[in-house]
């Protein structure tokens, strides 16, 4: 078996003249192994390979699946699940991904143009993903009002079901064609013609008529690079995405009791009504933990005092300490657990004139703990909850060592 390319003619590249066709027949010129992975070598195929932001086609040669398609220097690789037994293959695309694919990739033609025409945007970059595709638009940002003339731009051209069009012209001749950016491959050139509204040198797959899209629709934006990226879905993902919408919009609408409409007011007013009650609770940790402060006080008999606190979170534990030690000259170990860590809190009273954070190197050697602090107040958290008790009753003994405390 060859190890490279260079025996294989090129591969007749049948989706380029019909990007509908589903079904094809293929002579085998050849097969090899790289890296434990078969693959197949026809003299044409219908199979797209993995090129310019667009995914490679799946589907079948003889009934064994074809994961993986890739193209080098014009030879197409079919990778396979198994071997090829006949020299004569009837291939079958997985159409329902492909048709996707011709969506998604003729809808960013029309968006990008769209983009172009509204703000004078150029498209840097396109891809293609599973749930939803992106497109990379140089523009630093947007108002909203102008995304959806964008949009709508894009859709009036969807819903006028204009001819699309592909075919390749020589170099010479690509002036006559009113690209929207100049072709990135020399020699004979690729066009994709949405009549009359964008011209594009493109190797892709693409819908016949641009009804076909269905809907474009952006639903989301983010900077990056100094421009701004947006994911956008097209036809059966745009259904995909409104149907997965409409049903937490539903769930929403049902758990606060209200119609669909008016989610966001009941949201609104639901994080106001939590944030109230959570300054109320606060206020309540601080007057229990004013109370617990004075009682642990009153209680001890030693100038450093601990405690393991199950429910109490690293903010209460951190109150808590500092009420201590501002009561009075002492120290505090105070240990808190969550779910799959401990947190401790160690502190010291500023005219006991020691520094808490000499602990440290010593109990990290024992447990593994990150964190830090002030000479006065120390915070730590570990993940490895069952060493909480170990960890208290070890910076207790050396509190008790270093200072003298008892």
């Amino acid at each position: 078996m060859t190890e490279d390319n260079s025996g294989y003619p090129p591969t007749e590249k049948l989706y380029f003249e019909n990007a509908y066709l589903k079904e094809f027949t293929a002579r085998v010129i050849g097969q090899e192994v790289r890296g434990g992975q078969r693959l197949a070598v026809l003299d044409r195929t219908a199979f797209y390979p993995e090129s310019g932001g667009q995914p490679h086609d799946t589907g079948f040669l003889n009934g064994i699946r074809v994961i993986r398609v890739e193209e080098e220097n014009g030879v197409i690789f079919h990778y396979l699940e198994g071997e090829l037994a006949a020299n004569e293959v009837r291939g079958q695309i997985d159409w329902e991904r492909r048709f996707d694919h011709m969506q998604q990739h003729t809808g960013q033609h029309i968006l990008s143009q769209a983009f172009y025409q509204v703000v004078k945007g150029e498209t840097l970059s396109f891809h293609l993903g599973q749930v939803e595709s992106t497109v990379e638009i140089d523009i630093q940002s947007i108002k909203d009002v102008t995304l959806f003339q964008v949009e709508r731009l894009a859709n009036d051209l969807v819903f006028s079901d204009v001819e699309i069009k592909a075919y390749f012209l020589s170099e010479d001749k690509i002036a006559s064609v009113p690209l929207r950016k100049p072709p990135k491959v020399s020699g004979l050139i690729r066009i994709v013609e949405i009549s009359g509204f964008d011209y594009s040198a493109c190797g892709g797959t693409h819908c016949g008529r641009s009804g076909q899209v269905g809907l474009v629709k952006v639903i989301k934006q983010e900077r990056i690079r100094g421009h701004v990226r947006f994911s956008f879905v097209c036809g059966f993902r745009a259904l995909t995405e409104f149907k997965h919408r409409l049903d937490w919009l539903q769930a929403a609408a049902h758990l606060f009791s209200s119609e669909e409409k008016e989610v966001p007011t009941a949201a609104a007013r639901t994080l106001d009504e939590l944030r109230s009650l959570k300054k109320k609770q606060q206020r309540l940790e601080e007057n229990l933990a004013i109370f617990e402060a004075t009682e642990m006080l009153a209680r001890s008999q030693s100038k450093i005092i601990s405690g393991l606190f199950p429910d109490k979170s690293p903010g209460e534990l951190k109150f808590l300490a500092l009420q201590l030690v501002h009561r009075a000259e002492v120290m505090v170990v105070l240990a808190g657990l969550a779910e799959n860590s401990f947190h401790l809190v160690i502190a010291a009273a500023e005219n006991l004139k020691t520094d808490v954070r000499q602990v440290i190197p010593v109990l990290q050697a024992e447990i593994n703990l990150k964190g830090g602090g002030s000479p006065t107040l120390v915070q730590l958290v570990s993940q490895e909850k069952d060493k909480a008790e170990a960890a208290l009753k070890l910076v207790v003994d050396l509190l008790k060592e270093q200072s003298g405390l008892k």
